[in-house]
């Protein structure tokens, strides 16, 4: 099976950044919701090929459900409709699974993560830093410079630097 529904969602509602410090994997799960339910998912993963495997079968099951029904879905289930991973891989189904549940969680909070990261910079760079997947200022404080530049205005960049030493 090829890779389904791969690539960011330029229109997304929401990202849900995840990443495993253990065994690298990193993913960004993209989300557009229409009338509650999952128009459109995308995903970007930098990992293994379970990693890539848990991904895309987590975009087939949450596409077209409810936000509701989709936090229901879990690593079992993406395990499953892969016939089974093996032990030292379900790290990946986890973390897919955790990357969708925290992109709906970020869908419906937005708009006080994006008052949260206001406390550092404007409110066009703080939609910025949410489309980008950073949602809290403790994911600001761990988040990689180049990451976090290439969403932001230069001022933006001071501020953050500036909040950044602050915290040190």
């Amino acid at each position: 099976m090829n890779p389904r529904n791969k690539g960011k969602l330029k229109d997304a509602d929401a990202v849900g950044r995840v990443g495993n410090p253990i065994c690298g994997d990193i993913m960004y799960i993209y989300i557009k919701v229409k009338n509650g339910k999952i128009e459109k998912i995308g995903w970007e993963t930098m990992g293994c090929a379970a990693a890539i495997a848990t991904s895309s079968m987590l975009s087939e099951l949450a596409k077209g459900k409810s936000l509701e029904e989709a936090m229901k879905i879990t690593r079992d289930d993406i395990a499953d409709a892969l016939d089974g991973l093996p032990p030292i891989k379900m790290h990946c189904s986890n973390l897919a699974a955790e990357g969708l549940h925290k992109a709906i969680e970020n869908y419906l909070h937005k708009d006080e993560k994006i008052k949260e990261l206001m406390k550092v910079v404007d409110k066009k760079d703080a939609e910025a830093l949410f489309k980008a997947g950073i949602t809290s200022l403790e994911e600001l404080k761990k988040a990689h410079m180049e990451e976090i530049a290439n969403a932001v205005s230069k001022e933006g960049m001071e501020k953050i630097r500036e909040f950044l030493k602050d915290e040190r």
